[in-house]
């Protein structure tokens, strides 16, 4: 049926690659409104059917809906070798930034998925969570994350090996222990103040040096947050908890 069209194209290369990119593009389009429409919406009709925290928690936060991205993306990455007429490098760059948005696409997924597993842990037993709350802990690991999730999506724009992006690392410790003083300090404060249990939300605290005088009401890798009794919120580095009185 299409035998005498292609036939007819030959003589038009160019021409050949455009219908063949917008057929490709009408592809990535039909596979990600199906992957949204079909299967993201049965899942969330079969959570909603049998309704439990963790699978609300995963929908609230868009883990389930974040992953559906994949899809396209993987597309696009295979579809783009059956395109006659591209150069080379062409296919090289548009595999490239497939690539990188399907790991982009799963560190946003994993991340959101901490960020629920912290909500659940605070909802299932609150008087835990204030006495030991995670979210330092899993501020930390969205950071790591993220920091493999660049390596690897440099790693596949610019079409080279992670290992050696990671051995070229160790001379960069310098620059990076400079660059993460701050969250390192503030890991190492977090730890402290939840393994001693020296603090915790809704305590009253006092530190004039930095016109705090109220009640912690959020406690984080990085910052601490107190309302004062003039309901004004004072943020307070968590490393200088440690340091200062």
């Amino acid at each position: 049926m299409f035998d005498p069209f292609l036939s007819s194209l030959e003589g038009y290369p160019l021409l050949m690659t455009t219908l063949q990119l917008v057929a490709l593009a009408l592809v990535v389009w039909f596979a990600n409104t199906v992957t949204r429409r079909g299967l993201v919406r049965l899942i969330t009709r079969f959570v909603n059917a049998a309704p439990t925290q963790f699978d609300n928690a995963l929908l609230g936060r868009g883990v389930i809906a974040r992953l559906a991205n994949v899809m396209p993306a993987l597309v696009a990455y295979y579809g783009i070798n059956f395109v006659q007429g591209l150069p080379a490098n062409a296919v090289i760059v548009i595999r490239g930034i497939a690539s990188a948005y399907v790991v982009l696409t799963i560190a946003m997924s994993l991340s959101n998925l901490l960020t629920a597993i912290g909500a659940i842990y605070e909802q299932r037993d609150p008087e835990r969570a204030r006495t030991r709350p995670i979210k330092g802990y899993l501020q930390v690991a969205k950071i790591v994350i993220y920091l493999i999730a660049t390596i690897l999506m440099v790693a596949t724009l610019f079409n080279r090996d992670p290992l050696i992006l990671l051995s070229g690392l160790g001379a960069m410790t310098a620059v990076l222990m400079l660059v993460f003083k701050d969250t390192l300090l503030s890991l190492v404060a977090s730890v402290q103040l939840s393994t001693h249990d020296m603090l915790r939300v809704g305590d009253w605290i006092e530190m004039p040096q930095l016109n705090a005088d109220g009640f912690v009401i959020d406690i984080s890798l990085h910052t601490v947050k107190v309302q004062n009794s003039d309901k004004t919120i004072t943020t307070i580095p968590t490393w200088r908890l440690i340091s200062e009185s």
